[in-house]
């Protein structure tokens, strides 16, 4: 298990409430790699591998009942409540704890909620941000700086069809700024893309842990 270093609680979020706190003392001096900001990068997971940064989900078909904690919900209107998480709802802003994902869409799988449970207790105890010693894994599922943006790329084609210029814009932000400082709704939509059906539980593994 990765030991975690103690980090700041961030206070009330910018205009777009996505964590962006350019004036926060707890990180003002933190230096982005400019590469990584880029639209098309070579990018690389936690075990070497390149990540297909061209790849990206699409238009989400048949997710409508993806959404237990949204029962009655039809899907429009379940992106309405994701729309308000990614632009910064209350919620999205509780960054200690488990709670169920807020993300609900295609890529979330609500029979392995135990598992994303599990691993974000070993990897951050349910801190969303939390930043391991030395700075390299950050948020509750501790990615690295690569991962990350390349989770970025991944959810584009998705976020831009469901939340149009708004989203894309929100999306674009988070390539600028640390990890733990995404709120808790971009850090769960992040995971359940990279996890995609399971096809990217390599990033997690679990060693004694079993998660």
């Amino acid at each position: 298990m990765r030991v975690l270093s103690r980090v700041t609680s961030i206070g009330a979020a910018s205009v777009l409430a996505i964590g962006l706190v350019s004036g926060a003392q707890a990180f003002a001096d933190e230096e982005i790699d400019p590469s990584l900001e880029v639209e098309v990068a070579e990018l690389f997971d936690l075990d070497g591998n390149p990540i297909p940064v061209s790849e990206d989900p699409g238009l989400p078909e048949g997710d409508g009942g993806n959404a237990p904690d949204f029962e009655g919900m039809d899907r429009g209107e379940r992106l309405a409540q994701e729309f308000s998480h990614a632009m910064g709802s209350a919620q999205s802003q509780d960054m200690r704890g488990y709670k169920p994902s807020l993300y609900q869409g295609k890529w979330y799988m609500p029979k392995r909620e135990d598992v994303r449970r599990c691993i974000m207790d070993r990897e951050a105890n349910h801190n969303y941000r939390a930043v391991s010693a030395g700075g390299l894994y950050r948020g509750a599922y501790q990615m690295s700086r690569a991962l990350a943006i390349g989770a970025t790329h991944m959810m584009m084609k998705e976020v831009r069809q469901e939340m149009g210029e708004p989203g894309v814009q929100v999306l674009k932000q988070l390539r600028k700024i640390p990890t733990q400082q995404w709120n808790r709704y971009w850090q769960d939509r992040a995971f359940w893309t990279i996890w995609r059906n399971g096809n990217g539980k390599q990033h997690w593994r679990g060693g004694a842990w079993g998660c």
